[in-house]
């Protein structure tokens, strides 16, 4: 029974799944990396540029998710129920009032813990997922072998000075700095386009 199981599994995996991130990979090759090759822009560009993409398709799918519009309807449906809750002050019965009072810590607990769960799984959804599978890709595609090969280097980018024994950035290092920067910079936008100009 387990082994059948297993053959199970290992036909999705290996006959499904596996098959299927080849064939996106390489389509994502020859849209994403040949025509900067064919452009002839350094590898460590190509990286940053890829990784703004994935930042600008995280937020993208935060708005399609309507993050801040749940975030802002839990927030007053909490403080309401929050609000109401104080209202059990007025029940002279104190056993009455205590079980009232447990009764609606438990709901706004349990409302609370459901939220954070949806929003961090969300979260996981639009930041982290994207970025792992875009780079398990890259890492691929970029191997140190691959560097090695075409700049004669294991990392993407040579720094110009030897810093601290850092001699260059690897395509982790890139990535992450680049994908990092396009969300605080989208962050900084967002603020200030929100905040009403002084007449």
């Amino acid at each position: 029974m387990i082994n059948t199981g297993m053959k199970v599994l290992d036909f999705i995996f290996y006959g499904i799944i596996s098959p299927c991130f080849e064939l996106l990979a390489q389509g994502l090759t020859m849209v994403l990396i040949t025509p900067l090759v064919t452009l002839g822009l350094p590898i460590a560009l190509h990286i940053s540029l890829l990784a703004m993409g994935t930042a600008l398709l995280a937020l993208w799918l935060r708005r399609q998710l309507k993050i801040e519009e749940e975030v802002k309807t839990f927030n007053e449906t909490f403080y309401a129920k929050r609000a109401k809750q104080k209202n059990l002050q007025c029940i002279n019965n104190k056993y009455l009032r205590s079980a009232m009072y447990e009764a609606s810590d438990n709901d706004l607990n349990h409302d609370y813990n459901t939220f954070l769960a949806h929003y961090y799984g969300r979260y996981v959804l639009i930041y982290l997922l994207p970025v792992f599978l875009v780079m398990a890709w890259l890492n691929t595609i970029f191997s140190e072998d691959i560097l090695l090969h075409d700049l004669g280097r294991t990392f993407a980018l040579a720094l110009p000075i030897d810093f601290h024994g850092i001699q260059g950035l690897s395509v982790t290092a890139i990535f992450l700095l680049s994908y990092l920067l396009t969300l605080i910079g989208n962050f900084f936008w967002q603020r200030r386009k929100n905040i009403p100009s002084a007449s």
